[in-house]
């Protein structure tokens, strides 16, 4: 399940995602592409199509101070893929993962676009510039958002987005 931050300005991100270097869990860095057959993820030599269940969404009012929530309980199922239609397109993503602690089930996640200046599998993406896309709270499926341990995490990260 995810959880959205409703109305939140991606273009602050750049500048706050140093307040939540200490709370980095792992990054992963792989390769979106979108073609009229459907949504794939490229890593390594590994091709995966997702497909999509969708489950209407829930909007929490006032989470949090002025942060509204938006719930989406939907889900991608997977299948690995042999080939990608020719007509697509393909965007270089970094996945950035943080945890408040590492056994914590509750994910904070930002999604930058890479734009390339060289190689995008190269070890070393610094001359690469990371654009955020998305940011959005991770958790397992069913977790109660109003559970006083769930939101009290889930406020800890909010609190650093003022």
């Amino acid at each position: 399940m995810k959880l959205y931050i409703n109305n939140l300005n991606l273009d602050i991100l750049p500048n706050i995602m140093k307040a939540f270097e200490e709370f980095s869990f792992k990054t992963e860095t792989y390769i979106q592409v979108y073609s009229n057959d459907g949504m794939y993820k490229i890593d390594n030599s590994n091709i995966t199509k997702f497909i999509n269940n969708d489950i209407d969404i829930k909007i929490i009012e006032k989470y949090y101070n002025d942060f509204s929530i938006i719930v989406d309980p939907s889900y991608f199922t997977t299948e690995t893929a042999y080939q990608i239609d020719t007509e697509h397109i393909s965007i270089p993503i970094k996945k950035n993962i943080f945890k408040m602690n590492k056994n914590s089930n509750i994910m904070l996640v930002i999604e930058c676009e890479i734009k390339q200046d060289n190689n995008f599998f190269k070890k070393n993406n610094t001359e690469n510039a990371l654009v955020p896309t998305d940011i959005y709270f991770e958790l397992p499926n069913n977790t109660d958002v109003n559970n006083i341990l769930v939101k009290n995490e889930i406020i800890e990260f909010l609190s650093l987005l003022n």
